[in-house]
């Protein structure tokens, strides 16, 4: 009888291994904070899975080429695919939509900003502060590879920026995190990042008014800097379904509502 028992024991282990599932996520590092929120909150209702969400950014097309080659089972995207990514026969599920910002060292007294002026700090035209009404410094600007989702979208939001030549001396960061510590720490300094990350800079710096907008009206459809927050998946597994339906779900919802960003209805 004793035997019995054992082996039913053994049985329930071994299936209750087998039946555990590890979701691996990687791509662009502006939604790695809301990820790793929605992963830790998905572990607690089903603490047979695990969630990996890697904190360093692999940016857009590094996720993209992780997951086709199997590395991760998600890819991260705040801007969708491209045509070309397209063809590798991936889906790509919109599940948020975060306000993009233009964000200012804590130092600079500058409040507000034309769309037009932005393009002239970033062309070069406008190098000094005094010249929008602040201290008299040097501009200190910082902006992100063309590859990049935040930088994607920052073109698309502002008509001045679609093809824009930046200035040479604006400093090119490889990195979401890069433009956080840039900011946090460089007087005098601006650059393009999202809400959740302004969120979670606590104070450490500020934000922008652009054409007398702000980032608050994306509810209203009235902010054009959007980031579109998508999942990307290749080969569905139960446990990459599972944490789909837990994005979808009221509680999954409540956490997007929570990091200041608007849910967005998904099927996959």
């Amino acid at each position: 009888m004793k035997q019995i028992i054992l082996l039913v024991v053994l049985s329930m282990l071994v299936s209750t291994a087998a039946g555990a599932e590890t979701i691996k996520l990687g791509g662009s590092g502006s939604m790695i904070p809301l990820l790793t929120q929605l992963g830790k909150a998905y572990m607690k209702k089903y603490p047979k899975d695990t969630v990996e969400v890697n904190q360093k950014s692999l940016g857009q097309p590094g996720g993209i080429a992780a997951l086709n080659a199997g590395a991760i089972d998600i890819a991260m995207s705040a801007m969708g695919i491209t045509p070309e990514q397209k063809k590798l026969s991936l889906q790509p599920v919109e599940i948020a939509q975060v306000a993009g910002v233009v964000a200012v060292s804590n130092n600079v007294t500058v409040k507000e900003i034309t769309s037009q002026q932005l393009c002239d700090i970033y062309s070069g035209k406008i190098r000094n502060w005094k010249q929008l009404g602040g201290a008299d410094a040097p501009i200190t600007a910082y902006t992100r590879p063309e590859s990049d989702s935040t930088k994607v979208n920052f073109r698309k939001a502002f008509a001045c920026m679609a093809n824009l030549k930046e200035a040479p001396e604006i400093m090119n960061l490889a990195k979401h995190q890069d433009m956080i510590n840039a900011l946090e720490t460089k007087p005098n300094a601006i650059g393009a990042l999202d809400t959740i990350s302004l969120a979670n800079a606590k104070g450490k710096f500020k934000a922008l008014k652009i054409d007398g907008k702000g980032h608050e009206m994306l509810a209203g459809g009235k902010w054009p800097f959007i980031l579109h927050n998508n999942l990307v998946l290749k080969n569905k597994s139960e446990a990459v379904k599972r944490f789909l339906g837990f994005v979808k779900s009221p509680e999954g919802q409540a956490i997007i509502k929570g990091d200041k960003a608007i849910p967005v209805p998904f099927s996959f």
